[in-house]
């Protein structure tokens, strides 16, 4: 029976359901998954027309006419309530759709219908999920499970859902059972590195992602991963490695790994080699703030005071406010001798950041500044 993958992504989690489309009983391994009993002549042709628009959606939906193949399934329900595999396929192809509301309908109407459909759970726990009802997904995949031990996909995404909710310990269980299942599966071996990163288990995350490496040596993501991974435990070197691996398989989105080979080489004090990984993010990302901010930090500390304030300069179009990059355009104006223009960015600095314990240093030093410029500015005679 041919198979058909739906993946929905949503908040940054893809939902994966599997699922074979029933071609009917015309079809040479059709296996109709509802017989009805009854015998009469109305009943057969009530039943053989539902069949007929079943197999007519079908073939339509393998040519990817969605929207025809969701009449044909519903006149099909119409012409026979019971028919599961039509609210099943219906329910599959409004979530293809992105009709999630009618998605949910049918799935629940399937399992009216068949119970113990452990398919139909999971892919109701994908559509519940993908509207961001994580504890519905949760209970649908968790039956699915019991149902059908063997159902990857829906352990696959009781681990994303848990991992969600911040089961982190549930949800690692999960993908290490599908694991078991499913060597091979590459999403769940990042899921599983995801979730041991983040409960703090960063050697068993670094292993994960160069589980993903082996099967994918191309997968730039598993590779950015493994780097966060790596730096996290203090590996600078092999931290470096896997970033310039994911920059070099994927340099147009590579712009995140800049910044972290950027942030390990100022770390070492190479700051030349670190502008010019912020200057790598800005050919990539023009308009980013906190780089062109970042890159004027280091610029400033190479006393390349004139190209650092047109950076702060830039930062501040892009983001008017941004307080740290007043602060900081103000102590590099003060440096070239501009006390005016430096006490206007300390006095913005001080209305954009927010009086927290993490600031108050920085809010300290702000107003003695400012005060000793406005006193400055009020004896022109001391110049």
């Amino acid at each position: 029976m041919p198979e058909t993958t739906v993946v929905i992504v949503r908040a940054g989690l893809t939902l994966l359901i599997v699922w074979a489309v029933a071609p009917g009983p015309s079809g040479a391994d059709a296996t109709p998954l509802l017989r009805s009993s009854q015998s009469s002549s109305l009943a057969d042709s009530a039943r053989n027309g539902a069949e007929a628009h079943y197999n007519h959606a079908v073939e339509l939906q393998r040519k990817g006419d969605l929207s025809g193949a969701i009449v044909e399934y519903r006149e099909a329900i119409r012409r026979k309530p019971d028919l599961v595999k039509a609210h099943y396929n219906l329910a599959l192809t409004l979530a293809a759709k992105g009709d999630l509301a009618g998605a949910v309908a049918e799935y629940r109407s399937t399992l009216e219908l068949r119970p113990d459909f452990a398919e139909a759970r999971q892919g109701l726990g994908v559509a519940l999920q993908a509207k961001g009802d994580l504890t519905g997904a949760i209970t649908e995949y968790q039956e699915a499970v019991r149902l059908q031990p063997t159902l990857v996909e829906a352990r696959y995404n009781l681990g994303l859902a848990l991992a969600a909710k911040g089961d982190l310990a549930h949800a690692i269980e999960q993908y290490r059972e599908v694991l078991k299942l499913k060597p091979d599966f590459t999403r769940a071996q990042e899921g599983l590195g995801a979730a041991l990163h983040a409960s703090g288990d960063l050697a068993g995350a670094a292993d994960a992602y160069r589980s993903v490496i082996r099967l994918d040596p191309a997968n730039a993501v598993a590779h950015y991963q493994l780097g966060l991974a790596l730096e996290a435990r203090q590996d600078l070197e092999g931290a470096m490695e896997a970033y310039r691996a994911a920059i070099r398989l994927r340099p147009a989105k590579a712009a995140d790994a800049h910044v972290r080979v950027a942030g390990i080489l100022r770390g070492r004090g190479d700051l030349s080699a670190a502008a010019a990984e912020y200057q790598a993010v800005l050919r990539l990302n023009p308009d980013d703030a906190a780089v062109h901010h970042d890159l004027g930090t280091v610029l400033q500390e190479e006393h390349r005071l004139d190209d650092a304030i047109s950076h702060y300069h830039t930062a501040l179009r892009l983001k008017p406010d941004f307080a740290t990059a007043h602060y900081n355009l103000g102590v590099a104006l003060l440096a070239r001798n501009k006390p005016a223009e430096a006490a206007h960015e300390f006095r913005a600095y001080l209305n954009l950041v927010p009086d927290s314990p993490l600031n108050r240093p920085s809010i300290e030093r702000a107003r003695t500044i400012l005060h000793i410029l406005e006193q400055y500015e009020d004896h022109p005679q001391d110049r």
